[in-house]
């Protein structure tokens, strides 16, 4: 299975486009989100994607609807599987919500949550949220995260995606490298050359090229900007950074990576360029360190995913990704990966939204967090089964506190297209990183437009 993150910013382009379609064509019908409060039966729609989130969704809602009745409500919830793969999910919601037949709850992803919000699309839950005593063990810098341009909040957090290196320590204990945690690029180069000298074989996997589609970006790029003193989009002018030093020593970083041999970078040229080195390279033990998310622990590598290892958690360990010159801590990017939102044009705004407190409760965002792979967005499910049985998602819900990520703002769409097209010029020997970095900057322009990009 492919990572969350990955197809998440792989749809975030298409999704930008169907939505400014939606809105040149936008229907009335449905009532709007102050509709009527029920007093008899209420049915609500619920869509979700995935087998395993909809079977969880099957067997608990139930459970829902129990409780609602013991409070003397009678709540009814009819389950709608959409289409599995995201960007058809997307898409479907995306024209659902245009012609006023959306579910009245739905999972979105967080990075789709701004071009939802704009188009009026989802119900705002701030007084909502607000006067829910459970809002507050969200983690804060989820919370802040949630918060849209107009000061509102549609959202609330299904699950926290945690990224980090992951690296072979098996074999690197086997080969006298050592495996405490590298605090600069240039230490974690050092491991790669050491390592690369040990097993013969490219070591290092930072996604790269336009194969990969958006994760580039989500899965490789940014992790390496967000270590470097420089930004990427100012959120003050509402500009992105299309020239810094630390964009140009990013694309220096993937040259340095290509011309010493320690990328795969064959792969990275080729369609489903994730295959080899991930499910394949990294298992046998040639690829040693690669990016990846608190999901590889069930769907890359566990014993039912896409490419099992054996004694997993014995064989692989994380590391966080270092900072460009080791001047800051080692950080993880942590951010909300789906959420659950409400329909604006619902029919039944409070029940719906007791149906998203309890979708967001302890029970299950416990089972939901094993179900899929994912840390827990809130602070109290440490000791909550099956969630507390999983200590590898549970360190990893450890590093949200200080984790840095990088919310998408309008454009992303057009700059990960740019990364993408500068990344695999450098990979391909087409260009040099500062080569590369101008061409970036000249294509950023015309596709963002001249209003929308600034230097530093």
């Amino acid at each position: 299975m492919r990572s969350s993150s990955s197809r998440r910013w792989q749809t975030l382009a298409w999704i930008a486009v169907i939505a400014l379609l939606a809105a040149g064509c936008q229907s009335g019908g449905g009532e709007s989100g102050d509709g009527e409060k029920s007093s008899g039966p209420v049915e609500l729609t619920l869509e979700d994607h995935q087998k395993p989130r909809v079977e969880l969704l099957r067997k608990l809602l139930p459970t829902f609807e129990q409780e609602m009745a013991a409070k003397g409500r009678q709540i009814k919830v009819k389950l709608i599987e959409g289409p599995a793969e995201d960007g058809a999910f997307k898409s479907k919601l995306t024209l659902d919500y245009n012609s006023g037949n959306a579910p009245d709850v739905t999972s979105i992803g967080a990075a789709d949550a701004s071009s939802f919000a704009a188009s009026g699309y989802l119900l705002d839950l701030t007084d909502r949220l607000n006067g829910w005593a459970d809002w507050q063990h969200f983690y804060k810098r989820l919370r802040d995260e949630a918060v849209q341009p107009d000061g509102k909040v549609y959202y609330v957090p299904r699950e926290a995606t945690i990224m980090q290196l992951w690296y072979r320590q098996d074999i690197l204990k086997a080969k006298g490298i050592s495996t405490a945690q590298p605090k600069s690029w240039q230490e974690l180069l050092d491991r790669a050359r050491q390592a690369k000298q040990a097993v013969g074989t490219p070591t290092l996997l930072f996604p790269a090229g336009k194969q990969w589609g958006g994760g580039t970006f989500g899965e490789g790029f940014i992790h390496l900007m967000l270590g470097t003193g420089s930004q990427l989009y100012d959120t003050q002018q509402k500009k992105w950074v299309v020239r810094s030093p630390g964009l140009t020593a990013t694309l220096k970083f993937y040259e340095q990576l290509t011309t010493e041999g320690l990328l795969p970078v064959q792969p990275l040229l080729n369609p489903e360029p994730w295959v080899q080195p991930k499910y394949k390279d990294f298992p046998a033990g040639k690829l040693l360190i690669e990016t990846c998310g608190t999901w590889c622990w069930f769907f890359d590598y566990g014993p039912n995913g896409s490419a099992p290892i054996k004694d997993l958690t014995k064989k692989v360990a994380t590391w966080n990704f270092p900072t460009e010159n080791g001047d800051g801590e080692p950080f993880a990017y942590g951010a909300t990966g789906w959420a659950w939102s409400v329909t604006e044009k619902t029919k039944h705004p409070d029940e719906a939204f007791e149906l998203v407190k309890w979708l967001a409760s302890g029970e299950f965002m416990a089972q939901n967090a094993v179900t899929i792979g994912a840390a827990a967005p809130r602070d109290d499910l440490a000791d909550v089964k099956p969630y507390s049985d999983q200590p590898q998602l549970l360190e990893a819900e450890k590093q949200l506190a200080n984790a840095r990520s990088f919310p998408p703002p309008e454009g992303i769409d057009k700059m990960q297209q740019v990364i993408a097209d500068a990344t695999e010029a450098v990979i391909s020997k087409k260009m040099t990183g500062d080569q590369a970095a101008a061409d970036l900057a000249n294509k950023a322009k015309q596709l963002l437009g001249p209003d929308k990009i600034t230097e530093q």
